[in-house]
């Protein structure tokens, strides 16, 4: 649970940097203020090249990646949840770099759904426990952390990966 917890603050907190930068640029972009396809085009267009929204988008796809080795560690019910602790991460970093007000209401709200991932947290750790309880014991798991795909279904095979520094060159 460790790896996976580490994993998602990092994909978290590089979600919550990628979305303020993407913010930063399209307040420099200016309000979407038209629906014909051509100022729809040349307005993307404009945001596309935007460096701050690169950057950001860059972030953003750093969360992805963290959040896909996430999934491969973790039951999607574990995971998932723990994407709202960007809620916190992007209300202070909104605070700090754009200014950005932060109503009391809006904080209940953001403790509320940190509340609700702590339970999901809590109740996997006494899953964990009621498993390695049930080993000791002489049972076997209530369910392994990568059990067999369902009925059905096929295993996917795991991709062959090259040894580091193997590469061409």
């Amino acid at each position: 649970m460790l790896r996976v917890l580490t994993a998602m603050i990092g994909a978290c907190i590089s979600a919550s940097i990628g979305q303020i930068l993407v913010r930063r640029g399209m307040l420099q972009m200016g309000e979407l203020s038209g629906w014909s396809p051509r100022y729809l085009v040349a307005y993307f267009w404009h945001a596309l090249t935007n460096p701050w929204v690169i950057a950001g988008t860059v972030g953003n796809a750093l969360f992805y990646f963290l959040f896909l080795a996430v999934l491969s560690w973790s039951e999607v019910s574990v995971a998932l949840p723990l994407t709202a602790l960007e809620y916190v991460i992007a209300a202070v970093l909104g605070i700090v770099f754009l200014k950005e007000p932060v109503p009391p209401l809006r904080w209940a709200g953001i403790a509320l759904v940190i509340a609700g991932v702590l339970l999901i947290s809590l109740d996997r750790q006494a899953q964990v426990r009621a498993g390695q309880s049930q080993v000791r014991a002489g049972q076997p798991p209530a369910r392994a952390e990568h059990a067999s795909p369902p009925a059905g279904e096929a295993a996917m095979p795991r991709p062959v990966l090259p040894p580091a520094g193997s590469g061409p060159g």
